[in-house]
């Protein structure tokens, strides 16, 4: 798989920035929130955190780099109701979701119960029951451990992830509303 995020010391056969499984709880102005590094396994993360929410799940596609003519802005699915309709939609688009960092993914609960953010930066931001995400990290290996994104680093956008877009837009009737201003960060 091509890299999505790297620190600026490593080259293009290294892979993805590692992290290691680490997490911590951080305060917000809202909610307390827990930002998650992993090297990998992203999307399958997001599944186990978010497989129990009780009123089904959406998702949010942030685009903030067009490559393929798109117009940069947030793009809504459908609800999905079925569990399983979100892992063959996740698992469709899992290597283009995980490898290319023109985006923000996003999985969310209509009742806002819970709210994952997989941001380009390869790092995973979960609001909701943070006690139950952090016995589902821990019995994946997750230790408690602040850490931030290195510095300076480098985000890919490949053109061969472009037809990948285009499939991840075909695959959904998307709902399309501006970027807002806590979109962007680097």
């Amino acid at each position: 798989m091509l890299p999505k995020f790297q620190s600026l010391e490593q080259t293009s056969s290294d892979g993805n920035f590692d992290y290691g499984q680490v997490f911590f709880r951080e305060k917000t102005s809202g909610a307390d929130r827990l930002v998650i590094g992993s090297k990998d396994g992203h999307i399958n993360l997001m599944e186990s955190l978010c497989s129990d929410w009780p009123d089904g799940w959406y998702v949010l596609y942030v685009l903030f780099v067009p490559r393929t003519g798109r117009k940069e802005g947030r793009y809504q699915s459908r609800l999905f109701t079925n569990f399983t309709e979100l892992q063959v939609f996740n698992g469709t688009h899992q290597a283009f979701l995980e490898g290319d960092g023109r985006h923000h993914y996003w999985i969310g609960t209509p009742s806002n119960a819970g709210l994952l953010v997989y941001d380009q930066h390869n790092v995973i931001f979960a609001y909701g029951d943070l006690n139950h995400y952090t016995s589902i990290l821990r019995v994946r290996g997750f230790k408690e451990q602040e850490f931030w994104f290195p510095s300076p680093h480098k985000h890919h956008y490949h053109m061969t992830n472009d037809q990948l877009e285009d499939e991840l837009f075909a695959a959904d009737d998307w709902a399309f509303h501006p970027l807002q201003k806590q979109d962007q960060w680097d």
